[in-house]
């Protein structure tokens, strides 16, 4: 079973829907939620940092994967605390949550098309009352359709069982995910999604972004927390926003001598 967009986009501006659609599915479409500008600017600054950075780039020789552009492009800060996200997020998480990771992707085309590499980034946390420990978003930087590579994920009932692979997919279907450049889509970590990469002459770029409960454990170890964040914005709310630190942030921290309250 194939899904179509429609029943997974409510308006923007309703936020009850949104959290109704993401009770039903594990996740919930938002379409056009970056400005053109905004997109021209966020892959200026992925060219930009690419050029001058490309040690912080996994894969060095393709340059296709940074975990830590906040070090050298605080513009990428507008993907996180979004003013469209951040109010969804509370209202699925139930209360306080906190930023985790960022990364970006730059996929080159490929020659052949290849199966859906389907996972689940964590697993559920079937304490929380939709089974949701991480959330994450995902914002497409270039146009995305059937021509190019694609996000691909599993509608899952989020208060129902937790299912193997095949049963999940024989129970949720499939959905693509295709949308333009500014687009983006919030979905539960813990549900089973995957790209899907097809033969395509165009590449394709994306921003994830996670967050999580504040008590909760570190979702990762890669992103490093820049202390103009967590230390030195004069907004409290920010600095424990952003107060979260894996044990990568820690060690760094310490070596260089920064302090980081308990």
């Amino acid at each position: 079973m194939i899904h179509t967009a429609e029943k997974f986009t409510p308006a923007l501006d309703d936020l009850e829907a949104q959290a109704a659609c993401f009770e039903q599915n594990s996740f919930v479409v938002l379409p056009n939620l970056l400005t053109p500008e905004e997109v021209i600017e966020l892959n200026l600054a992925i060219d930009r940092d690419r050029a001058a950075n490309p040690f912080m780039w996994y894969c060095e020789t393709s340059r296709d994967y940074n975990c830590n552009l906040l070090l050298t492009e605080p513009l990428f800060e507008i993907t996180i605390r979004h003013p469209k996200v951040l109010p969804l997020v509370e209202r699925i998480m139930g209360g306080a949550f906190c930023f985790e990771e960022l990364s970006v992707r730059h996929t080159e085309g490929r020659k052949q098309t290849t199966p859906t590499e389907w996972h689940r980034d964590r697993g559920h946390w079937l304490e929380h009352p939709l089974h949701l420990d991480y959330p994450q978003v995902i914002y497409y930087l270039t146009d995305v359709d059937e021509d190019t590579h694609c996000f691909t994920i599993s509608p899952e009932p989020a208060r129902e069982a937790v299912l193997e692979r095949d049963a999940h997919i024989e129970r949720g279907g499939t959905f693509y995910f295709h949308g333009k450049a500014g687009s983006a889509i919030l979905f539960n970590a813990a549900t089973l999604h995957g790209p899907t990469h097809r033969a395509s002459t165009r590449h394709r770029r994306i921003v994830q972004v996670y967050y999580g409960h504040p008590h909760r454990p570190p979702l990762s170890e890669v992103t490093l927390m820049p202390p103009r964040l967590w230390r030195d914005s004069p907004d409290p709310e920010i600095r424990r926003f952003y107060g979260k630190f894996n044990r990568y942030s820690r060690v760094m921290l310490d070596a260089m001598g920064i302090e980081v309250d308990e």
